[in-house]
């Protein structure tokens, strides 16, 4: 099924714009939350799956890779404090 573009408002207030296949993120999107951070990337049944970044409301960021809404794959996290790990993440976890 080809996804459509469109634009939608979770149950949680967080805005979605970008491709939907029956209403659901699927394809590449932008995700908007209440708190202000902004993922941009690729979607699979509404969750953070390819590849995209994730700015965080206080300033930190990743950019990578992500699977089933996790950062999992090659990736960079910056903290506000500037400390960067840079490299392969599991679960969301950076693996050294």
């Amino acid at each position: 099924m080809n996804p459509i573009k469109g634009n939608i408002t979770l149950e949680d207030g967080a805005a979605y714009e970008g491709d939907l296949i029956n209403g659901i993120p699927n394809g590449k999107g932008k995700l908007t939350y209440v708190d202000g951070s902004v993922y941009i990337g690729d979607f699979v049944n509404g969750k953070f799956h390819g590849k995209g970044k994730l700015t965080y409301y206080y300033g930190g960021e990743y950019d990578g890779e992500w699977a089933n809404g996790e950062q999992n794959g090659l990736g960079r996290m910056v903290y506000t404090d500037g400390t960067i790990e840079d490299g392969n993440f599991v679960n969301s976890m950076f693996a050294k």
